[in-house]
């Protein structure tokens, strides 16, 4: 089970693991020492979605940056 949390570094909403078959604890910077290593509070929405899917997008980020170097920065 992820639950929803706050990431301490970027405030930004991140999900933290919960094992409630197993009863383990939330996994987080504050309670386990790998997450404390690699600096992380948790996984971004992103990278949850990574775990369960291959998406990789419809590239609407390339089509972006072609706009703007075209036309300038959208007002």
């Amino acid at each position: 089970m992820f639950n929803l949390a706050s990431s301490l570094e970027t405030r930004n909403i991140v999900y933290v693991a919960t094992n409630v078959m197993k009863g383990r604890p939330q996994l987080n910077s504050h309670s386990s020492d790998c997450y404390q290593r690699d600096g992380l509070d948790g996984l971004e929405a992103w990278d949850l979605a990574g775990l369960y899917t291959e998406y990789v997008g419809n590239g609407w980020q390339d089509k972006y940056v072609e706009f703007v170097e075209k036309w300038g920065e959208p007002k």
